[in-house]
């Protein structure tokens, strides 16, 4: 299984690129964050991968395990099937309890009056403890709090059981705490099996879950190994303030801070 993005360029006007010549690979139970400054057009190389968007130029393919193949901007592509979704903004006009919330992500293997199995929902029950929002189960999706919808937008699209899920800041309006459940559980898909693509603001975490990142800067993504590619010359280029890394012994890995 692999996620193919070739050559990819957007721009929002004709001659001018977002980003441009955007080139990596996703394999199975691979993690490959993308860091970025504001406006940098993460969210947009996301929706781009995706199909949402169609860029000026490239390809993006999904193959599964069978090798079969499927394009992202072909109409009737089965390519969404395989791909779980989590937004950076939710719409949260949803009045049904999240435990029902959670269960649309069930949605694409059920027939049209389908109604989920029990297996279905003792699979969402499990999540959502993982999750830390199994006491708010029966509580009305829009009376949650940001950061709490934010767990049940991953919940859902783990429900979907897709072979690879792409994240559009997943840990964004969670805690401390909350934040690294998160990125724990993107840990545990990877040790499934399932490809994780992400964006985030924090260098840390893409440290932290190590694998692959790409970062995207003077309209390029640079990719490669994490502990390859994030040094403190290219964040601090690409956030405009002077970073330094360490190793902590304590954690047993490199941070970064900004040093002004």
């Amino acid at each position: 299984m692999k996620l193919e993005v070739k050559n990819l360029s957007f721009g929002y006007q004709k001659g001018l690129h977002l980003w441009e010549n955007v080139s990596f690979t996703v394999k199975k139970g691979e993690i490959f964050s993308i860091l970025g400054a504001n406006g940098a057009g993460k969210s947009t190389l996301l929706r781009s991968i995706i199909g949402f968007l169609h860029p000026e130029t490239g390809s993006v393919f999904f193959e599964d395990d069978e090798g079969h193949r499927y394009d992202a901007f072909e109409a009737g592509s089965d390519f969404t099937s395989h791909i779980g979704y989590v937004p950076q903004m939710q719409d949260n006009a949803y009045s049904f309890a999240l435990k029902d919330y959670v269960l649309l992500g069930c949605a694409p293997h059920l027939g049209l009056f389908q109604s989920p199995s029990k297996e279905y929902e003792d699979r969402a029950d499990t999540i959502m403890a993982e999750m830390g929002i199994y006491d708010r189960r029966d509580q009305p999706f829009n009376t949650l709090s940001g950061g709490q919808q934010r767990q049940a937008v991953i919940a859902r699209a783990i429900l979907q059981q897709p072979d690879m899920i792409v994240m559009d800041e997943p840990t964004n309006h969670l805690d401390y705490g909350n934040q690294y459940r998160g990125i724990q559980m993107i840990e545990k898909l990877a040790e499934r099996g399932i490809a994780v693509i992400l964006t985030t603001h924090m260098p840390d975490h893409a440290l932290y879950l190590g694998d692959h990142t790409g970062l995207l800067i003077h309209h390029q993504l640079l990719c490669g190994k994490t502990k390859e590619v994030i040094n403190e010359m290219r964040l601090s280029d690409m956030y405009k303030i002077p970073v330094k890394m360490v190793y902590v012994k304590e954690a047993k890995r490199v941070i970064c801070f900004p040093t002004i």
